[in-house]
């Protein structure tokens, strides 16, 4: 069965005011990301949803359901209300870890590192 919406003006009205709270809702998950200091790939990630998705919606271009909502709101660390809030919201930023972890250590404590590890190796190849 295909359904056809009959154009009226209060269906038109509604497509309107539909396509207008997409936009709002998407321009504020904008903010609300780039407040807290991260891309769309990193809330895609935290939200456990495509980044496709999270810029699509950001555009205002896609239907979001309440879970996706929810699992925004959980990744960028607001209420769910705070999503449809003009009101400015504290988002605390979110840092994101070094790719390098050793990074920070100079050549010589890497080396006293890799020393250490190949005699812990050695104790529990024995053991």
């Amino acid at each position: 069965m295909v359904y056809y919406e009959r154009k009226t003006p209060y269906n038109s009205a509604m497509k309107d005011m539909r396509e207008d709270i997409r936009k709002r809702l998407g321009m504020r998950i904008r903010e609300l990301r780039k407040s807290a200091g991260m891309t769309q790939e990193e809330l895609g990630e935290r939200a456990s949803l495509n980044y496709k998705f999270i810029g699509e919606l950001e555009r205002g271009r896609v239907n979001v359901s309440i879970d996706s909502i929810a699992r925004i709101a959980g990744a960028l660390g607001v209420r769910i209300g705070d999503l449809f809030s003009k009101e400015k919201v504290h988002v605390q930023k979110i840092l994101v870890k070094e790719k390098k972890p050793l990074s920070q250590f100079s050549p010589r404590d890497l080396d006293l590192i890799k020393k250490s590890l190949r005699l812990l190796i050695r104790a529990f190849l024995k053991a």
